[in-house]
């Protein structure tokens, strides 16, 4: 059972999800300065940066964003154009894909996505119908795609999401067929408006999030807040949304605080007696694998060790979503010579990562013997909320 808590903290939302009364997703919002992902605008290119091969693209008078002339082949034009090239001055439908950070603007594509409950419009594989890797079957893949491929075109296709697995046929062509709909009334309409339009507003970044945790009607939401209780009780009708009402505080009765101080502990303890020391940097994170409380000199020491590196692995993929943490990630693992070993863990890390929401690539053993692994950025760590 999966239980989502979410209250106040500090001057911000705080929600911590459980899975098996185990804290497995944390995070911080500010509702009053909602996340502008996937927002949808009407552009106007301010400034060509060909050295990098680039255009930096405003959505609001002064707010400047990233855009890959590279990935972006097939721009959006909302102005008359005899080239597909793009020009300083020119309107382009973008969506937001990155947020912004310190040091970077935001990134925004012209490769537009719009969801549903069990597909999604992308402009980013044109012509094709892509299947989750959730859905087993070869033929269930196929009958899918067969029942999609009439709809897609030259500007867009579509992604099965896994709820198609046990939908109706007219009900998942009813949603295709309403996105397309959708899609094409945008962009018709976006070409009649003027530069910095909102053409579309994402659901809050709350909203989002939940609905990556696939709650079902055995799960809980629990919430003290009285008026995100009624919008949560309407956005997620078959799961129980429960107004959480006592003397004793929300925040207290689940140790919130004291879960969020030890989510960002430096060393982090293991079952099998060993532990990890988690260490971000400003160009990646390493995260070493000791043996602890392990004997060394224990007889089958390398059946010990791959025990260790095992339980490891498991807690390293919580840990990279618990945290958020994203970009480069350099594991250590304990030393063992054995190959099959060493290939098992790669297998198992590989395993447990399928859980996470994020993309994520195991790239293999370095020279040094040391794992590496990228997870896209989405959103900024964990670590960046604390001292807000």
């Amino acid at each position: 059972m999966k239980r989502l808590v979410i209250t106040n903290y500090k001057s911000r939302i705080i929600s911590m999800l459980f899975n098996e009364n185990k804290e497995s997703n944390i995070d911080i919002y500010n509702l009053e300065k909602e996340s502008i992902i996937d927002n949808i605008y009407v552009g106007r290119v301010r400034d060509i940066a060909a050295n990098i091969g680039a255009a930096f693209i405003e959505t609001a008078p002064g707010f400047v964003c990233f855009f890959s002339l590279t990935d972006n082949r097939n721009p959006i034009f909302l102005n008359k154009k005899n080239t597909k090239k793009v020009c300083q001055g020119d309107l382009l439908l973008v969506q937001i894909k990155k947020e912004g950070t310190d040091t970077k603007a935001p990134v925004c594509s012209s490769k537009i996505n719009l969801n549903g409950n069990l597909v999604s419009l992308t402009c980013e594989n044109p012509s094709h119908v892509g299947i989750s890797k959730k859905i087993s079957g070869k033929s269930t893949c196929d009958r899918l795609r067969s029942l999609l491929l009439p709809y897609v075109n030259d500007t867009y296709g579509f992604i099965v999401r896994t709820k198609c697995q046990d939908a109706a046929e007219d009900e998942i062509l009813s949603e295709a067929i309403s996105l397309c709909e959708e899609f094409m009334s945008m962009v018709n309409n976006a070409v009649t408006r003027k530069a910095f339009t909102l053409m579309k507003k994402s659901k809050s970044e709350l909203i989002r999030d939940i609905e990556t945790y696939k709650l079902t009607k055995d799960d809980e939401i629990v919430t003290d807040i009285e008026v995100l209780h009624n919008e949560l009780s309407h956005s997620f009708s078959n799961t129980n949304v429960r107004l959480y009402k006592d003397d004793w505080e929300l925040i207290k009765a689940y140790d919130i605080e004291g879960r969020l101080s030890k989510a960002l502990d430096k060393k982090v303890w293991l079952r099998s007696g060993g532990y990890l020391i988690i260490e971000p940097t400003e160009a990646l994170t390493v995260i070493d694998v000791n043996t602890g409380k392990i004997d060394q000199k224990a007889k089958n020491r390398e059946d010990t060790f791959l025990k260790t590196n095992l339980d490891a692995c498991k807690e390293i993929a919580r840990q990279l979503i618990l945290r958020n943490i994203s970009g480069i990630i350099i594991i250590d693992f304990i030393n063992i010579s054995n190959q099959a070993y060493k290939d098992e863990v790669a297998r198992t890390l590989k395993e447990y990562l399928k859980a996470d929401n994020i993309k994520t690539n195991v790239l293999g053993y370095t020279s040094l013997d040391l794992m590496e692994i990228t997870r896209k950025k989405i959103k900024r760590p964990l670590r960046d909320f604390i001292n807000f």
